[in-house]
């Protein structure tokens, strides 16, 4: 009875304690509900991804990385994992620090959210009297649609053009600069960048994570297709 109830006392200072580090996990009861296929991700949010596009990180292309990485659901949840460590708040704990429809990290937000777009282009966060820059950046979270939106499509675009710019022999067409997009937003800036390295190839049986890279790309362009067809219908 005691070992039952401090273990049922655990459970919940652990819960507690992760809750804390990721306010979203408090979503699990409803997060269920909200998960779409991709004609209810495009009626929901495709206002979002026109306006928040640019020129590489088109909106089919927004679209195509929300559905496969959240089925458009915007407080998706990263599942729990058991883990063998000294660490007791580590042993059962969410499995990335990822949240939203997109599944930005921690690390990521924390780069995506200096930037926005205005006008389908990027742009920096600046000073509070400069109406060319971003505004309230602090205030932006991953689980808002129009935040997550302008988040991954100014991070990818951001991302996408600085590695072109340091790799100015390789000269990426639009379909491959979205392919380096979609690399960038599985595997991160690290192996995108070896991708540039290697003149836009993949390494044979690449992965990233449980990821299959190559698998992972010919979905996104396989579900683009998808909304670009419920775009123009």
């Amino acid at each position: 009875m005691v070992v039952g109830l401090a273990f049922v006392a655990l459970l919940g200072v652990n819960f507690a304690y992760q809750v804390i580090r990721k306010p979203s996990e408090l979503f699990f009861p409803v997060s269920s509900r909200f998960y779409k296929d991709p004609a209810a991700t495009w009626r929901a949010y495709g206002s979002l991804f026109e306006r928040h596009s640019t020129p590489v990180m088109t909106p089919d292309l927004l679209a195509a990385l929300a559905q496969i990485e959240g089925s458009g659901n915007p407080i998706v949840r990263t599942y729990w994992r058991f883990s063998l460590t000294g660490y007791p708040f580590d042993v059962y704990r969410p499995a990335s620090s990822a949240v939203g429809m997109y599944q930005i990290t921690d690390g990521t937000f924390a780069i995506a959210r200096r930037y926005c777009i205005h006008g389908h282009r990027v742009v920096e966060e600046g000073p509070w009297y400069d109406f060319k820059s971003c505004w309230f950046n602090e205030l932006y979270t991953r689980t808002v649609p129009s935040h997550a939106v302008e988040l991954t499509s100014a991070y990818l675009d951001r991302g996408v053009a600085d590695l072109l710019a340091r790799h100015p022999h390789v000269k990426a067409t639009l379909e491959q600069k979205q392919m380096l997009a979609a690399m960038m937003h599985l595997c991160g800036a690290g192996a995108a960048a070896e991708y540039v390295r290697r003149g836009l190839r993949l390494a044979p049986g690449q992965r990233c994570g449980a990821h299959d890279a190559r698998s992972y790309v010919a979905r996104v362009v396989s579900m683009q297709r998808r909304f670009k067809a419920l775009a123009a219908s």
